[in-house]
């Protein structure tokens, strides 16, 4: 006579068994847990260092021979024509000059407005804004798909258009049409956003179309060249009255306001 015995499976051992598991999945993704956030936190330094590393290894950057001279900046704007001798009298330019302290001092430097444009090139004073009809006019630059931005002629403040430096030539006009911009990281870039409209303006290359719409005409600028200057070197915003040539400016490295970084460019026509 055969006898069977039949066990009764435990219900609750697979519980038990996942249970286990579950546990060993935790401590695994505990240990890992330090070497991803390692990780994570280099590839956030790399995001935020790799524009500046870029920016020093592929933007050509022509460095230009300063002027060596005792006589002051302000003194030589002066001899060429730029800013005129009732303008050293103006109570503004005063301010505008210390505002060049604060820029040279690294402990006030952070307290200096780039929203207005006169703390752009502190030893510059504003000329005056002589009236006219036309208060605005539109920029393009298909390669960094700018299209129909805003310029204020005489404006001071950069918040919500581009600028256009007083005392300066107006587009077709011979002379140095002059337009500031703000610039932030690379990796912020926004062609239609005024305060990182010009973030990309160092990769500009030469040859690069710039277009200028105003009073109905559509004038024609070819990028020439690339360069940088100092806050304090304000040669940048001459008139020489014997060509049609545009600057656009903004501070550089990207994301910083150590530099000007200055695009020039030529008129090429209507």
């Amino acid at each position: 006579m055969a006898l069977y015995i039949y066990l009764k499976a435990d219900n609750h051992q697979p519980k038990k068994n996942l249970l286990f598991f579950e546990k060993e999945t935790t401590l695994k993704l505990v240990r890992i847990l330090p070497y991803f956030s390692i990780i994570l936190g280099v590839f956030f330094l790399l995001v935020v260092a790799w524009p500046m590393i870029s920016y020093q290894l592929l933007v050509r950057s022509k460095e230009q021979t300063k002027i060596i001279t005792p006589v002051p900046q302000q003194a030589v704007a002066q001899a060429r024509g730029f800013v005129s001798p009732q303008e050293k009298k103006d109570p503004s330019a005063s301010k505008i000059l210390s505002a060049q302290d604060k820029v040279k001092d690294p402990q006030f430097a952070s307290q200096v407005d780039l929203e207005l444009i006169e703390n752009w090139f502190p030893s510059a004073p504003l000329p005056r804004t002589e009236s006219s009809k036309i208060t605005h006019y539109n920029l393009s630059i298909p390669q960094l798909k700018i299209e129909n931005a805003i310029v204020t002629i005489g404006g001071q403040e950069i918040k919500e258009t581009l600028i256009h430096y007083p005392g300066t030539a107006l587009p077709g006009e011979y002379g140095n049409t002059v337009i500031f911009g703000h610039s932030v990281l690379p990796i912020f870039n926004d062609p239609k956003d005024y305060k990182a409209i010009f973030s990309l303006l160092p990769t500009l290359e030469k040859g690069n179309k710039i277009y200028l719409y105003f009073d109905g005409i559509e004038y024609v600028y070819q990028v020439e060249d690339y360069f940088e200057v100092q806050p304090e070197e304000i040669r940048v915003l001459e008139q020489r009255f014997n060509e049609q040539t545009l600057s656009l400016i903004t501070c550089v490295p990207p994301g910083t306001y150590k530099k000007r970084g200055v695009v020039k460019a030529r008129l090429l026509g209507i």
